[in-house]
């Protein structure tokens, strides 16, 4: 997009991640047993699974909930922290990943029944890894276009990749984990957001390592992630072009966000990339710290898994407690986060990928700000 013109920025990010109820876990020892099924030679131990995935634990739906109950929920937690409903929204834009088109279109549906908002509130969206900074660019767009006068946009990502996965396939069973955020961009206010890009790339075949497509879609005869037999529409990848081009993708990002932010003696710069393997992610970071040494990595993939796009801004959400598990130093009031993604391109899934980045700057004293109501009964915004 081209230089932001207005002052937007974040003043709320939540999750739902502190309500056991809305969830069930998964082990190492249970992603060996998944992976297995089938007759599958499967992962050789938890050793082998924490190398490749840095994970521990990950979250499937609690049995008898839904995307729609997950959503709920957290819209109540935005609330609760906001003090706003979602008609005190200009739009909503929710993004929901599936192998399904309709999946997305369908939880906008029912979660509009379901709070009792006026219809085309909650715009769907099928973005896949980049999707919050997907989100985050359009909310801005709204902002920017003039046609948002409570000047305020929540973005909900809602992801239960449990639902459009085979549990037997080693490429996804260790990684997938359900999740939920929200998150409030509005103008002239919280964290002052100065670069956003969310753009799909195409990967010729020139730029992978085999012909065959980076992902596809399939009805296959594969396991639920409770173990259970099941004919399902699921996803597939081919590892080494996206392993390869996801990197790639995200170095070229970093190296575009750095040359917008105007870093000042003292100031530190916080990278928060999407969080899709311990393996990718070393990779990264790797790669990157070779250009930037002094610039710091957070990973929170251990007990939260890849989230799909609710992995930015779950670290978000809970930055300094994430900072504090990395052993990193506290975060400070003007210190520089780049957002990155990178990952599947939902639309033109065969021959390209998604990648973007954001800029922010660190203020803890505008994130996630308790609101006051005047007697007239509007709503302050943060300032």
């Amino acid at each position: 997009m081209p230089p932001i013109s207005i002052n937007p920025g974040l003043t709320a990010v939540v999750d739902v991640f502190d309500q056991p109820e809305l969830f069930e876990y998964i082990d190492n020892q249970r992603v060996i047993e998944l992976s297995r099924l089938g007759g599958k030679p499967g992962f050789s131990g938890e050793d082998a699974i924490r190398k490749s995935t840095g994970i521990s634990t990950r979250r499937i739906l609690a049995e008898g909930l839904t995307s729609v109950d997950l959503a709920a929920a957290l819209v109540a937690r935005l609330t609760q922290v906001t003090q706003l409903n979602l008609d005190d929204f200009d739009a909503v834009l929710l993004c929901h990943s599936h192998t399904e088109q309709s999946a997305c279109a369908d939880l906008a549906k029912d979660l509009t029944c379901r709070l009792g908002v006026k219809s085309g509130l909650i715009v769907p969206f099928n973005h896949g890894c980049c999707g919050f900074l997907k989100l985050l660019h359009d909310g801005v767009e709204v902002l920017e276009n003039g046609v948002s006068p409570l000047g305020r946009v929540a973005l909900l990502s809602v992801e239960t990749p449990e639902t459009w996965h085979d549990a037997s396939d080693r490429l996804f069973c260790g990684i997938v984990s359900a999740g939920a955020t929200a998150s409030v961009v509005e103008r002239d206010a919280g964290l002052p957001i100065s670069m956003l890009r969310a753009e799909d790339f195409l990967i010729p075949v020139d730029r992978r390592p085999n012909p065959n497509p980076l992902f596809h879609k399939e009805w296959a005869d594969g396991f639920t992630f409770r173990g259970e037999p099941c004919r399902a529409h699921v996803m597939r990848m081919n590892s080494e072009p996206v392993f390869i081009n996801g990197i790639e993708l995200m170095l070229n990002n970093l190296r575009s966000a750095v040359m917008t932010i105007d870093r000042q003696p003292g100031q530190r710069v916080i990278v928060v990339p999407h969080q899709p393997s311990g393996k990718l992610l070393r990779a990264l970071v790797a790669a990157a710290r070779n250009e930037f040494p002094d610039f710091e990595f957070v990973n929170n993939l251990d007990a939260y898994g890849n989230t799909i796009s609710s992995s930015v801004p779950t670290i978000l959400s809970r930055l300094p407690e994430v900072m504090a598990a990395n052993a990193m130093a506290p975060i400070g009031e003007g210190d520089h986060v780049i957002l990155l993604a990178a990952g599947i391109c939902m639309s033109e899934m065969e021959n390209h990928m998604s990648a973007g980045h954001g800029c922010l700057q660190w203020s803890q004293a505008v994130l996630n700000k308790p609101r006051t109501v005047p007697s007239s009964g509007e709503l302050l915004p943060v300032r």
